[in-house]
């Protein structure tokens, strides 16, 4: 059995912070495919999570592990018992909290204490070692999150406003219409969404077409592919191709048989008021 425990960040964090979330497993061994994320930070307490990348790359440790956002499906396993705080973060949060470039650590993971100095990451988890319940827990990443980015401020968080708008307000986002609206060169304009997003505009709006049309079958607002697709896509082919690609599942496979964490994670964020759009597909 599986428990994760979703919280609605302060309106503070907003901005920053996709996800906060509690999840511990009753019994060793785990495994859930995991699709196309924003990049986030776990906080093992107990276990050792393995992470396999589409391109074959492993990653497997304990303790304070920063994930870049990834652009295809993830194998997450464990063969003992977990219990991790996770973090999700918006590019605005990855810009702020961690600074560098998002593409730098895109399928791939790293140590939080490479990022971040050691001495704050290990209070961090002492701290969170010693929370006994939900609320303490909470209050001590909001601590932590709060203290790490009052110190930085960047200046490109108007483009996250621009850019998250840009793939959340159409089903099928154009890559013209984003260039158009920040008003610079497509090629400062790619820079922008490498740096934090960790992906082209191109990539990325493929990536959140299909999640979107992904969260509309999950949800069950669509029932069939042509509803979940829309006019976004070519035709079926091109539909499942695209939705494969992310989720790591066929449509009718998903469905079927939606990995646990992605059926659980669609439907609790739902349930949280006054979360930025791009949460509710990321």
């Amino acid at each position: 059995m599986i428990s994760i425990r979703y919280f609605e960040p302060p309106a503070a964090l907003r901005q920053h912070v996709s996800s906060l979330y509690w999840f511990e497993t009753a019994a060793p061994g785990f495994a859930d495919l995991m699709r196309a994320e924003l990049g986030q930070i776990r906080l093992l307490i107990d276990g050792v999570g393995r992470t396999q990348y589409k391109s074959g790359r492993q990653w497997a440790s304990g303790g304070a592990i920063l994930q870049g956002p990834t652009t295809a499906p993830t194998h997450y396993t464990a063969d003992t018992r977990l219990r991790l705080f996770g973090i999700g973060l918006l590019p605005l949060g990855w810009a702020e909290l961690i600074g560098l470039s998002a593409d730098e650590l895109a399928d791939n993971a790293v140590g939080l204490d490479s990022v971040l100095p050691p001495a704050i990451v290990a209070s961090l988890m002492d701290a969170l070692a010693s929370a006994v319940d939900d609320q303490s827990r909470f209050d001590v990443i909001i601590n932590f999150l709060t203290t790490q980015l009052a110190a930085n401020r960047h200046p490109a968080c108007w483009f996250t406003r621009l850019a998250d708008e840009w793939l959340t307000a159409s089903p099928n986002p154009q890559v013209d219409a984003l260039v158009a609206a920040a008003g610079m060169s497509s090629r400062s304009v790619e820079r922008l969404t490498h740096r934090l997003y960790g992906a082209s505009p191109k990539l990325l709006a493929r990536k959140y077409r299909a999640l979107g049309a992904a969260v509309r079958l999950g949800l069950g607002e669509a029932t069939t592919w042509s509803e979940a697709a829309g006019d976004a896509f070519y035709d079926q082919a091109h539909f499942i191709r695209e939705f494969r690609a992310f989720t790591g599942l066929t449509p009718a496979k998903f469905q079927a048989q939606a990995a646990p964490l992605t059926s659980i994670t669609m439907t609790q964020r739902r349930q949280l008021p006054g979360l930025p759009n791009l949460v509710r597909i990321a």
